[in-house]
């Protein structure tokens, strides 16, 4: 019998809603549109030579493949050439940088017409390492780290330090050899996939190596390599790390789209948990005119975090998928990263040299990125379609995992992003504003009966007012039953006195009361609390201010 001649593919064609394409697999066909697309770019401007260019000289001027809105097809000329195409294309959408500061990871298919600035590719490069690149066989990084200093974009008096690691290779450089045999040709048989391209897809156990592991075909690997620049991995801190996975649903559409994802300054940078990080993006892309509000993607956002049972590693530890922002969505988000949005804040530092009389202090301004505490919150409630303040009693009842200080304490200094939040987000229910407005006048008349009975003694008077915020804090956060925050609430209104918000809208508070939106009530009496700014809010931040920095000392 005659043996059966195999034949190999001169065309390779990915569609985008084949069998087998997950949300990965369809941001990486996404992330070879747009490495295609800036090759194109290039050539056009002259920037690309022949030799350089997959396929080499293009017939016609025209490139050897075809994006359409569902499907991306390679086409090798011959089955032969496979091996040389792809190399191009991967030595091209997989470089290093050639900047003085330091050689850093290069994807020109995720930065559009502009190249982001160093700082900014140097917190893009951390993303990456703690996503798709974790483990040290997978990328060539210097063993010590470089500290550079630069002036942000958002304040150029004040200079931020930025620490990288350079980097000299990285296993994408190398791919097209996975998906190709020693002729060149593509590879027809199936391809293990490995974390670096889709990171979470690992062996679960060593006992279990072989039915674990994962493969698929060289079109759906393709895809998978260039996940990296199709999804954008951030860095939550410098050991955690997430990663944002867009719903691609039109490669003509997307390239402009993920250009327009990729942060331009080192603020778009600061991110505090995955919904943040989903919110924000879509608020960049809902501000370039280029791209049609619905043509706003979806997001599915992963974690990645140490984990006490795979510490050297970071596993996926949450997930959460944040629907096309709606106007409304994206609107009370924009409110919140206008008024708590990551400051750069400063300090002193002392520094001493030589010993005895010959000891010289100095001393010398270290700034840093400081970021809200209420801004995730409010990210993970619009993502997960709550109202923004849900659950605001955690933040004055935790603990700040770092400092081991109550969380509550970092609230004074987003006092004035709170106060606009409440007014310049538009509630849903009469009675939410008219709870935090009533709870403010109320405070306001209990500090200002507090100050008549104690003028001539500023101590006591200040005093009286942090217990009195202490006293109605505790009351509020401490409530278990509906009954227990009711008889607190109105024990604060009562010895308030004439309260004209309660005069006005008492029919409005009512319902907020029910056993089934007392919890709601609690945490809009918190916020009230906690966004007050009359008389002797600035007095009790400095008393708060100052135990803490005492506890600190001792």
């Amino acid at each position: 019998m005659a043996k059966v001649r195999t034949e190999y593919p001169q065309t390779l064609t990915m569609n985008l809603f084949a069998p087998g394409m997950t949300m990965m697999h369809r941001a990486g066909l996404g992330g070879l549109a747009c490495s295609l697309r800036a090759i194109e770019r290039d050539v056009q401007k002259k920037k690309l030579p022949e030799d350089r260019r997959p396929g080499g000289k293009w017939a016609n001027g025209e490139p050897p493949w075809i994006i359409s809105e569902n499907a991306i097809t390679l086409d090798f000329g011959e089955a032969e050439n496979a091996a040389s195409w792809l190399k191009a294309l991967f030595e091209y959408s997989f470089g290093l940088s050639s900047d003085a500061e330091g050689k850093l990871i290069h994807l020109p298919g995720q930065y559009g017409k502009l190249v982001p600035s160093h700082p900014v590719r140097a917190y893009l490069q951390q993303g990456i390492t703690l996503t798709f690149l974790q483990h040290g066989q997978t990328r060539k990084l210097a063993k010590n780290e470089t500290v550079l200093t630069f002036n942000p974009e958002e304040d150029s008096g004040k200079a931020l330090q930025y620490q990288f690691k350079a980097c000299t290779e990285y296993k994408h450089q190398q791919g097209w050899k996975d998906i190709t045999d020693s002729k060149g040709r593509i590879e027809l048989k199936p391809v293990e996939i490995a974390g670096p391209l889709s990171p979470g897809a690992v062996v679960r156990h060593n006992a279990f190596s072989t039915p674990t592991k994962l493969f698929d075909l060289p079109a759906q690997i393709l895809p998978l390599y260039f996940a990296v620049v199709g999804c954008l991995p951030l860095s939550l801190n410098r050991g955690s790390g997430v990663l944002l996975i867009p719903d691609v649903t039109d490669l003509i559409m997307f390239p402009s789209i993920r250009a327009a994802m990729t942060p331009r300054t080192t603020r778009e940078c600061q991110i505090t948990v995955a919904s943040d990080a989903a919110l924000q993006t879509q608020l960049r892309l809902r501000a370039t005119e280029e791209i049609n509000k619905r043509d706003l993607p979806a997001c599915h956002v992963v974690t990645f975090q140490p984990t006490p049972w795979a510490s050297q590693q970071k596993s996926r530890v949450d997930t959460i998928t944040v629907e096309p922002g709606s106007d409304e969505v994206l609107s009370q988000f924009s409110v919140a990263m206008k008024e708590l949005s990551p400051r750069i804040a400063t300090r002193e530092i002392e520094e001493s040299s030589g010993r005895g009389k010959q000891r010289v202090v100095t001393k010398r301004s270290e700034s840093f990125w400081v970021d809200s505490i209420v801004r995730p919150l409010v990210a993970t409630n619009l993502a997960r379609g709550r109202p923004w303040y849900h659950n605001f009693v955690e933040l004055m009842t935790k603990i700040d995992p770092v400092s081991k200080r109550p969380l509550r304490d970092k609230l004074f200094f987003e006092k004035k992003g709170l106060k606009a939040m409440v007014e310049n987000v538009p509630w849903s229910d009469t009675g939410e504003s008219t709870i935090v407005n009533a709870v403010h006048e109320s405070i306001g008349r209990r500090y200002g009966l507090i100050s008549k009975e104690n003028k001539g003694n500023s101590t006591a008077m200040k005093n009286r007012w942090k217990g009195e915020y202490d006293r109605w804090r505790l009351a509020f956060a401490g409530a278990k039953t509906s009954e227990q925050f009711r008889r607190s609430l109105c024990d604060l209104f009562s010895r308030a006195g004439v309260n004209s918000i309660l005069q006005e809208n008492w029919p409005n508070i009512l319902p907020m009361l029910s056993d089934n939106r007392w919890q709601q009530t609690r945490d809009l009496a918190l916020l009230g609390l906690a966004s007050y700014s009359g008389k002797g809010a600035k007095e009790i931040e400095e008393a708060i201010v100052t135990d803490a920095d005492s506890e600190a000392e001792e």
